[in-house]
């Protein structure tokens, strides 16, 4: 059986936890059969990993006493922000997920010119925040990625970080652009239609460097994924 990862706010986490969300109880006790004794992992967002073992569980209580401080991670000094366009609602969901997968740091959502220019409510907000706490979970991070609300393509643009990259079809090839003494990273993927000849222009002005993710053009969510993928396997292999 794979570990039981439950996120719970650093606030929330002290030596015995009381959970009364009904349908983690009703999961951990009736699909996974757990019972008092048994192990259940317990990660806070901000890199600490605890162990609890089982106290009782009933109808609509979960008793947790910890038992141990199982990891600790400081954040990485390569952190890698992704800002993509608002586009359709699977679309920004895949991107979520798998870029969280895959280590990115923070993400900054952006209205332009060929993007979807709807507003982000409050809880489509923080259902993104939901898929990324997930993502987490399931992949075993121990820092959850922040999300932003939704920017205008321009601010992002004009963004403070020590080296900003956006993906385009004339772009260099990544290891012309970076090496690992980089950190604090931008990276801009475009919209359906990529950018606009002025939003080229504006991250020109803003000192982007484009870069090249393939001979052909690629989907939005994948030209995300890609870019977010490599530069996670670029710096995990250049590490001192």
């Amino acid at each position: 059986m794979s570990k039981i990862r439950i996120y719970l706010q650093p606030g929330r986490i002290t030596d015995v936890v009381k959970i009364g969300d009904k349908t983690l109880i009703h999961k951990i006790k009736n699909v996974l059969r757990l019972a008092s004794a048994d192990i259940i992992y317990i990660f806070d967002g901000l890199g600490k990993e605890y162990t609890y073992r089982i106290e009782n569980i009933k109808k609509n209580t979960l008793s947790l006493k910890q038992e141990s401080i199982l990891r600790v991670s400081n954040q990485r000094d390569s952190k890698v922000t992704l800002a993509f366009p608002i586009e359709k609602e699977e679309r920004v969901d895949f991107i979520l997920q798998k870029a969280t997968e895959f280590g990115v740091s923070d993400f900054l959502p952006f209205s332009s010119q060929r993007s979807l220019r709807q507003k982000v409510s409050p809880q489509r907000l923080k259902r993104w925040q939901r898929i990324i706490v997930e993502a987490v979970r399931q992949s075993e991070r121990l820092w959850i990625p922040g999300i932003r609300e939704v920017s205008t393509f321009k601010a992002i643009a004009e963004s403070d970080y020590r080296i900003k990259l956006a993906g385009s079809i004339k772009g260099q090839a990544f290891e012309k652009v970076l090496n690992k003494e980089h950190s604090n990273i931008l990276f801009i993927v475009g919209p359906v239609g990529d950018f606009s000849l002025q939003e080229f222009g504006i991250l020109e002005e803003n000192q982007f460097k484009l870069v090249k993710l393939a001979s052909q053009v690629l989907r939005v969510e994948t030209a995300a994924i890609f870019a977010v993928g490599f530069l996670n396997y670029f710096f995990l292999n250049n590490e001192s």
